[in-house]
């Protein structure tokens, strides 16, 4: 069958402050060459509150101050220090790109998708042939499974002297489909009598 999709609605876009928020780590934490790079840890860790981004927050710092502490003056001319700040400029980047990632995700909403109705009618059918359903016109009931087919059982007449039923006689009363191509029989011979006029 052909018909219309449902459409999920639109995702609201982050609010300004949220926007600005990321901003302001983002640039701080790559001005400061990777210096500040334990706030954007520690935004991650109190936003999201799970013991996953406070042990990295932690880790981080500790690496952070490690990689400070190589930057001192004593070890100027030593391979060390080319080492620490090649650490505080990897925690840099990787700060930076796990702080977007993680704060995009977070602050996205589930988007619930609109759930179909069922088109309502005598058979069963649309809202006429080509026409889609409306939301002025279209009934918004929840989907229910159907039901499984219970064939109906004798009503049980509380009366004691309830009518009984007729015997059979003899003459065998016609199958359905007789009655029904012997009553459209009629209905076109009326027709034609009514063309004629």
């Amino acid at each position: 069958m052909h018909g219309h999709a449902p459409m999920t609605p639109p995702r609201p876009g982050p609010s300004a402050g949220v926007i600005a928020v990321r901003v302001i780590i983002c640039v701080l934490v790559v001005l400061s060459f990777g210096f500040f790079a334990w706030i954007g840890m520690l935004r991650i860790a109190i936003m999201r509150r799970t013991a996953r981004d406070w042990a990295l927050f932690w880790g981080q710092l500790v690496l952070n101050i490690a990689c400070l502490s190589t930057l001192e003056q004593s070890l100027a001319d030593h391979w060390i220090s080319d080492v620490g700040m090649a650490g505080l400029l990897v925690q840099m980047a990787a700060v930076t790109a796990y702080y977007l990632v993680v704060d995009i995700r977070h602050h996205q909403k589930p988007v619930t998708p609109i759930t179909p109705v069922m088109p309502v009618g005598p058979y069963g059918g649309g809202y006429g042939y080509g026409y889609p359903a409306t939301a002025a016109t279209a009934p918004q009931q929840p989907y229910a499974p159907p039901q499984p087919y219970a064939p109906p059982q004798p009503y049980a007449s509380p009366r004691t002297n309830a009518p009984q039923p007729m015997p059979p006689t003899d003459q065998p009363t016609p199958p359905r489909t007789d009655q029904v191509r012997a009553e459209l029989d009629e209905l076109s011979n009326l027709l034609r009598k009514e063309e004629g006029k």
